[in-house]
């Protein structure tokens, strides 16, 4: 009787590399040598999302539409991978060059550095402070749509990094060096046709309003909806609306925490198809809570998870759904 083998030929964006069953696709990724970039103790869980073209893997929970997750999915046969774009990873050191304190709950900081630095809207930064535990920043844009060379902006909210936003508050300045690593993040815009569809939830539009700066400046003809949780709808982002609406965009506020934001959604994108991009950009339950209406779709979809104030069942019901590959 044959011995059956234990090993499987995986294509990873075009290069052959072998891979044992039930190997995690991030290691088979590392032993081909190929690059993705991995930030998976930081629990956003959407950093090695990975296409899968063709062949079967075990999707262990993460698949959504044709990707996966490739830390957490499995080699089960012979498959064919595409990674996505990556970002040059850097760790540099630079200063606090502005601060603004928009409002009460809300810092606006602007850190420069001597050497450009390159990112895509929906990623995000280690961020270090002197003094300070390390915190996760998704990199964004001022609110007047202000941006300087060589530097990262990034929106300060009480609500996400309250440690961080109390010694803000109480120095009123920051002084000597803030180290930076990134950027992390698959979830991050791409440079495509379809419709741009864009959801922020409560303390979540940081990604958003530099998906939306970014699109609008870079995609004009790319037609766009954006969609925002009510509770966003305040006058310390007064400034990112306006130009929003300069431009066109106008910001579609709607309860999308309650029980029927699901229904809500769908009544808002009633003609939602899988020739659709959507970003949602949220905690792990807002996530889950709006989830279903892509999957349905079959939209393509991204999501864009917050870090702080996360516990293992959010992260576990975000995971929960698991989407078939479409024949």
């Amino acid at each position: 009787m044959p011995m059956t083998s234990t090993m499987a030929n995986l294509k990873i964006n075009g290069k052959a590399v072998d891979g044992a069953l039930g190997e995690t696709l991030l290691e088979v990724i590392k032993h081909g040598g190929v690059t993705l970039p991995c930030d998976c103790g930081n629990t956003t869980c959407e950093n090695t999302r990975v296409t899968v073209l063709s062949g079967n893997v075990e999707a262990n929970g993460t698949r959504l539409k044709s990707t996966v997750l490739a830390c957490k999915a499995t080699v089960a046969g012979e498959a064919e991978i595409k990674l996505p774009p990556a970002s040059e990873q850097q760790s540099m050191k630079g200063h606090v060059s502005a601060l603004r304190q928009v409002s009460a709950e809300l810092f606006e900081m602007r850190l420069s550095f001597t050497k450009p630095l390159s990112w895509r809207p929906g990623q995000y930064y280690h961020v270090e402070f002197r003094g300070q535990d390390r915190v996760n920043l998704f990199a964004s844009f001022a609110l007047d749509a202000g941006t300087e060379f060589n530097t990262l902006i990034f929106l300060i909210e009480k609500a996400n990094t309250p440690d961080l936003f109390a010694m803000l508050e109480k120095k009123g300045d920051v002084k000597g060096r803030v180290g930076i690593t990134g950027p992390f993040g698959s979830s991050c815009l791409g440079h495509d046709d379809e419709r741009l569809i864009m959801v922020a939830g409560p303390h979540s539009l940081a990604p958003i309003w530099a998906m939306t700066l970014s699109s609008a400046m870079g995609q004009p003809r790319r037609e766009k909806v954006l969609i925002l949780d009510q509770s966003l709808k305040n006058d310390q982002f007064i400034q990112a609306f306006n130009w929003m609406s300069r431009r066109g965009i106008e910001p579609i506020f709607a309860d999308l925490q309650g029980d029927g934001a699901a229904s809500t959604l769908c009544d808002l994108l009633p003609d939602l198809t899988e020739f659709d991009m959507a970003y949602v950009s949220g905690s792990y339950s807002f996530i889950a809570r709006l989830e279903s209406v892509f999957v349905e779709a079959q939209a393509t979809y991204a999501r864009i998870p917050h870090f702080q104030s996360w516990d293992k069942d959010e992260v576990d019901l975000a995971l929960s759904v698991s989407v078939m590959e479409p024949s």
